[in-house]
């Protein structure tokens, strides 16, 4: 049987309920939520506003290191050059840097890393100042061919006064740290699965590294196992590779999903944004959406053997019941 046609032998019932459940998720949150998960073997999707423009909060890091390597390629970065941080290069937020006393050496990689890794906001702002700034970035993005995502700023959170004494107040804008939509980062992480960003080895030590990211918090919330790197997926669960964003009212995640087995790989991007629920604790509404989000996803495409490794009660919509056939006029 050829990956078409079992395409069209899937159950479309259950391909039904599990647009419906998308659906519920939706219509149930405070917010705006996105989708776009796409099955990289059968050509398969599961969308819901996949065209619509969120706020990508971290996920645009990984759009800041496909601009890194592109200019690897281009001989104007050198991955193995030493940087030094500075105390004006200190930005708070998310990651290490910020508590380490300003004189810490690594190399342009190693803020990759951390960029990805833990989402390392005075890499990140380091690596921005190195492409050339915001614009540079953008730019770059528009040669890969990705003009669907847009990074706005730098980061402008002050350090915490751990290391520095007197920190200037925070300069943090009201503007999204960056734009996307759904469909553009699915495309993005589909891309780095065919080694086509940028080039193969460049896409592979992407990949590497975002199957490093620290954070389960959001897509694989539920998942009763994540394979640790370099472990193959199994039984117990998947093997993701993935960035996430979390700010107050936004939280997104873009990656691939490696299944066991003959499973195959699933690219995707979750995002619910303009939430009213602003905190940033484990227990906040966009982390749920999108820890049932991720656990649709594991449901809709997962090949046993056994059943979907996810939490009870996690593909259950709280209070609703399941809607019919027909009724999911959002998805795309």
């Amino acid at each position: 049987m050829t990956a078409a046609e079992l395409v069209t032998s899937l159950d479309q019932d259950a391909a039904c309920q599990t647009v419906a459940a998308v659906a519920q998720l939706a219509a149930a949150s405070g917010g705006h939520v996105g989708l776009l998960a796409r099955h990289l073997e059968t050509g398969e999707e599961l969308a819901w506003q996949p065209g619509e423009t969120f706020g990508t909060a971290s996920t645009v890091k990984v759009a800041i290191y496909a601009e890194v390597m592109r200019q690897r390629r281009l001989g104007r970065i050198d991955l193995d050059a030493a940087v030094v941080t500075r105390e004006a290069d200190l930005a708070g937020g998310s990651g290490v840097l910020s508590v380490m006393r300003p004189g810490m050496r690594c190399t342009v990689a190693d803020l990759c890393t951390l960029m990805i890794v833990v989402s390392d906001n005075t890499a990140t702002n380091m690596l921005i100042d190195m492409l050339g700034g915001a614009g540079a970035v953008n730019d770059g993005l528009d040669e890969l061919g990705y003009h669907d995502i847009r990074l706005n700023h730098k980061i402008g959170y002050a350090p915490p006064p751990l290391v520095v004494a007197g920190s200037p107040p925070s300069q943090a804008s009201s503007e999204p740290l960056g734009y996307a939509t759904p469909a553009e980062f699915c495309r993005l992480l589909a891309d780095l699965h065919a080694g086509a960003v940028v080039d193969p080895e460049a896409s592979a030590e992407m990949i590497t590294t975002l199957r490093h990211q620290q954070s389960q918090s959001l897509v694989p919330r539920a998942y009763l196992d994540v394979a640790d790197p370099p472990d193959e997926p199994g039984p117990d669960g998947p093997a993701v590779a993935s960035k996430t964003g979390s700010v107050g009212g936004c939280r997104a995640e873009t990656g691939l999903l490696y299944l066991p087995g003959d499973g195959g790989t699933v690219a995707y991007c979750a995002a619910a944004d303009r939430l009213a629920d602003r905190t940033m604790t484990a227990l906040a509404e966009g982390n749920e959406i999108l820890g049932r989000l991720g656990a649709v996803i594991l449901a809709r495409w997962w090949p046993g053997p056994g059943p979907v490794p996810v939490r009870p009660g996690w593909l259950t919509v709280p209070g609703h019941v399941t809607a019919a056939c027909g009724s999911n006029e959002g998805s795309g």
